[in-house]
């Protein structure tokens, strides 16, 4: 059984922790969240990196490196994610739980303390960051920034969100610019990771079979929960119940062999922090979250107009996306008969054995959650950003409790905002 809790440490400083013998290794997590989007985009994207290239003490890869070892090889990886219009920037670890090694007492101590290290005490030169690391870090936030649009499948959802979110915070790129990052210098770097440091709000999570009290001490002798001067609240993130216009269609021309058609709709303020958000998961599965799905079924199989078709609900901000991959004549069939399906489940028509499956993958996926740290750790950081103390265990009773008409009132409440067409040039 899983006991969660969630503590403020500290001005600015929460530690979610989940509590179980279940697994074999500890997950943990150290991160700053901030708002997403703004001058300082590509610098916060650049900072966990260039922080996990040395310490004071541990000033390169290879110190770490052999400390890692000394902890019984445990990981440490740089975040950089999205959460609703935040971004969360820092650490993520795992580590064997050190009842399963003789002699590893102190082990998650010790990955705690490394973990506050990196993020609280840098290696520096002459006061900012390594001009070395700067550079080679920021060369590779160009080639992470370019390399978006060398999957079309992952780029027309993200193309979508900046053309739909346009005017608000999260339609802004998680890495920034590239001409934002082009700019970044050592000592540019290092005055946002001082403002970054002081105005954000730090994320910590430890998954494991620790008491949260033991976990809360752990972290309570290290830099992360010192007071901080100017620690303040991050905004909410905003969710638009409606488009604030008529639907937009865009079409866009890009070297694909095949197109990729993404439709974007606005839930009518189903999210994590309101509307009917279990009603809503049960229509995006129904509609287009699984092999049973009405987009799958009649979309893709029996009407070939697309090579895949699915839905996702985006309950951090509150929207729903249709990602699909078409033939280029295709197009306007294709959007025509995704519309049509929805258009279905708003008049009701729906079968108790579509139900069951959408209710019975929901449940699957959320149980299925609770096997697996790192999921569970992503899980509740979105949680921590938008919140909430929603568990899987409690999303999983209150899907098992949405009726069919609830399920027709959020598909009924969904209102297309924008189209977006991927159309492969040179056809």
């Amino acid at each position: 059984m899983q006991q969660v809790t969630r503590k403020k440490l500290a001005a600015g400083v929460n530690l979610t922790c989940v509590t179980t013998p279940k697994f074999k290794r500890a997950v943990i997590r150290a991160v700053l969240l901030l708002p997403l989007g703004g001058p300082d985009a590509a610098l916060r994207a650049c900072l966990p990196h260039v922080l996990r290239r040395g310490t004071r003490r541990l000033p390169d890869l290879r110190a770490i490196g052999a400390e890692l070892d000394e902890l019984y090889g445990a990981r440490i990886e740089a975040v950089v994610r999205r959460e609703g219009e935040h971004v969360a920037v820092g650490f993520l670890s795992d580590c064997i739980d050190e009842s399963c090694a003789p002699g590893a007492d102190g082990l998650t101590a010790g990955v705690i303390r490394l973990l506050a290290e990196l993020l609280c005490d840098p290696y520096t030169q002459d006061g900012v960051f390594c001009p070395d690391y700067t550079a080679g870090e920021r060369e590779n936030l160009i080639d992470r920034i370019a390399a978006q649009k060398n999957d079309p499948r992952s780029w027309a959802p993200l193309r979508l969100t900046q053309l739909m979110c346009a005017d608000e915070a999260y339609g802004q790129p998680v890495y920034g610019t590239k001409e934002q990052a082009e700019k970044i210098t050592e000592n540019k770097l290092y005055a946002a990771y001082r403002r970054a440091l002081e105005q954000a709000q730090i994320e910590l999570f430890y998954c494991g079979p620790l008491a949260a009290e033991a976990v809360e001490g752990l972290f309570a002798g290290t830099p992360l929960t010192q007071p901080r001067t100017n620690a303040g609240t991050l905004p909410p993130t905003v969710v638009l119940a409606q488009p604030k216009g008529d639907a937009r269609e865009i079409i866009e021309e890009e070297a694909v062999t095949q197109g990729k058609l993404s439709l974007g709709f606005r839930t009518g303020g189903a999210s994590l922090t309101g509307g009917d958000a279990a009603a809503y998961w049960m229509f995006q599965t129904l509609y287009g979250g699984s092999t049973s799905s009405k987009l799958f079924l009649n979309v893709r199989e029996k009407q070939s107009l697309c090579y895949y078709a699915s839905a996702q609900f985006i309950a951090s901000k509150g929207i729903m996306m249709v990602n699909s991959g078409i033939e280029n004549d295709k197009f306007a069939v294709a959007r025509d008969e995704i519309l049509r399906q929805l258009d279905a489940c708003r008049a009701g028509d729906i079968t108790d054995a579509e139900i069951d499956g959408a209710r019975r993958t929901l449940i699957t996926n959320w149980g299925a959650m609770l096997d697996d740290p790192l999921t569970l750790e992503r899980y509740w950081l979105g949680q921590a950003a938008a919140g909430t103390l929603i568990s899987p265990e409690e999303r999983i009773a209150q899907v098992t409790a949405v009726d069919r008409a609830r399920i027709v009132a959020a598909a009924q409440t969904t209102a297309l905002d924008t189209v977006y067409f991927m159309k492969g040039a040179g056809e």
